[in-house]
C-alpha cells in the first residue's frame, strides 16, 4: 500500500521526523525493523560526531564523566519489564520516598541518544502501558526528563501479523507517531546482506530465493500465536546464510529445519542437495548448461560467480557460458550480475564484467534490465 513505508526505506524516513516525537514501528515479525533502528541510531551517532555505545551498566561512571562524547542506544524488551524497570525505585530519603533512577535513564537525561521500546504490543500489561503514556508524550522516565537529543522508538506487530499481539489504548496510541513498514523483497534483502555481509554469506540461499518456484518460502507466517514450529523470515534467513557456508553436508537439513521449520527447511536443504558438474568443467564446455534442470540452473549460476568473485576465472572466460544462459534461461543470466556486483566492490571485477556485455551483441540485450535491478 502507497502509504506503507520499505524496510529499506525506514532509516531515511526516520531522518525526516523531529527528536522531540515518539515513533511507533508496526510490521510483521522477523522483517529487519529491529535491525534498522539500531542501523539508524549508529549512522545518527556518526552523523553528529559521536561515540555509539550499546548501553550496559558497566558503561555508565565511564558515560558519565563525558556525555557529550556519546551517543546512547538503549535496547528495551518491554515483555521483560517490570515498571520499576523504567520508572526506578522508591527509596526512603530524609523520610521522603524518592525514586532512584535507573543508571540508562541517568544517562539518556545527560547523553544524545535513542531508547528503543521494543515488542510494546505484545505487552498486555496496563502497568507497563502506562509508563509508557509518559515516555512517549513528556519525554520522562519516571522523574528523569531525556536529553533533547534522545529520540524514543517503539516497535511491535500487529494482531493480524503475530496472535500474541495486541491493539493499544487509543490514547496512548495517541502519543506516536505510527510506521507501517512492509517486509522487504527478496532483492532489497540480498541488497542489504551484500552491503552488510559481502561475500560473507552463502549465495547458494540467493540461488534458492531468486528461484521462481520458491520466492514464496521468503516470509511466511505462523497461523497461530504460540508454536514450535519455526517460520521463515528475513531474519531466518540471515542466520541460515551466514551458518550455512560453515555447516557439513549432513548437518544443512536439521539446521535448515531447525531455521525455516519443516517444510519449507526440508525444500531447502533437498535444493542444495542437487548433485552438479564442477563449474570450472561448466565455463569450459558452455553447452553443459542447456542440460541441467531448472533448480540445478540457479544454483549452478551463483556457483560461477562465486568462481568470478574468488578470481578463479576472469569475467572474459564466462562469456561463452553467458551467451547459453542468455539463450536457455535468461534470468539467472540476472542473478549472476546480482550474486557478482552486489556482493564486492572490485572495481576490475565490476568493470571487465560489464564490459563483456556492453561488447556482446546476444549480451546486450539483457544490460538494460540488469542496469534497472542493479540501480547502475
Amino acid at each position: 500500500m502507497e502509504y506503507m513505508v520499505k524496510i529499506s526505506k525506514l532509516k531515511e524516513y526516520l531522518r525526516t521526523i523531529r527528536k522531540d516525537r515518539s515513533v511507533l514501528i508496526l510490521g510483521p515479525p522477523g522483517v529487519g525493523k529491529s535491525v534498522s533502528v539500531r542501523e539508524f541510531a549508529e549512522e545518527e551517532a556518526k552523523r553528529m560526531g559521536k561515540e555509539f555505545v550499546d548501553y550496559d551498566d558497566s558503561m555508565f561512571s565511564d558515560i558519565m564523566r563525558e556525555p557529550d562524547k556519546y551517543y546512547v542506544f538503549v535496547d528495551m524488551r518491554l515483555t521483560e519489564c517490570e515498571p520499576s524497570d523504567l520508572i526506578g525505585v522508591p527509596r526512603d530519603l530524609d523520610s521522603i520516598v524518592m525514586y532512584k533512577p535507573l543508571g540508562w535513564s541517568r544517562v539518556l537525561s545527560r547523553c544524545a541518544g535513542l531508547l528503543f521500546l521494543d515488542e510494546l504490543t505484545n505487552v498486555d500489561r496496563p502497568d507497563i502501558q502506562a509508563v509508557a503514556y509518559k515516555i512517549a508524550l513528556d519525554r520522562k522516565v519516571g522523574f528523569c526528563k531525556l536529553h533533547r537529543d534522545v529520540r524514543v522508538v517503539a516497535a511491535g506487530n500487529r494482531p493480524d501479523h503475530s496472535l500474541i499481539a495486541h491493539e493499544l489504548p487509543a490514547p496512548l496510541l495517541s502519543r506516536f507517531h505510527v510506521i507501517d513498514v512492509l517486509a522487504p523483497d527478496v532483492n532489497e534483502w540480498i541488497e542489504w546482506m551484500s552491503n552488510k555481509y559481502g561475500q560473507e554469506w552463502d549465495a547458494r540461499v540467493m540461488a534458492y530465493l531468486s528461484h521462481p518456484s520458491f520466492k514464496g518460502d521468503f516470509l511466511v507466517l505462523p497461523g497461530k500465536g504460540e508454536t514450535l514450529e519455526p517460520f521463515p523470515n528475513p531474519r531466518s534467513w540471515t542466520w541460515l546464510a551466514l551458518e550455512l557456508q560453515d555447516t557439513p553436508d549432513d548437518l544443512v537439513l536439521p539446521k535448515s529445519v531447525g531455521y525455516l521449520g519443516k517444510e519449507v527447511g526440508t525444500r531447502f536443504a533437498t535444493f542444495l542437495r542437487i548433485k552438479l558438474p564442477d563449474p570450472i568443467k561448466l565455463v569450459k564446455v558452455p553447452s553443459l548448461f542447456e542440460d541441467l534442470d531448472l533448480d540445478a540452473k540457479y544454483l549452478m549460476t551463483v556457483a560461477v560467480a562465486n568462481l568470478i568473485l574468488d578470481k578463479k576465472v576472469r569475467p572474459r572466460d564466462v562469456e561463452k557460458l553467458l551467451e547459453v544462459m542468455a539463450s536457455v534461461q535468461a534470468d539467472v543470466v540476472v542473478l549472476l550480475m546480482l550474486a557478482v556486483f552486489k556482493r564486492t566492490k572490485d572495481h576490475e571485477i565490476r568493470s571487465e564484467l560489464t564490459k563483456v556485455f556492453m561488447t556482446n551483441k546476444k549480451l546486450l540485450s539483457l544490460m538494460s534490465e540488469i542496469g534497472i535491478i542493479l540501480n547502475l
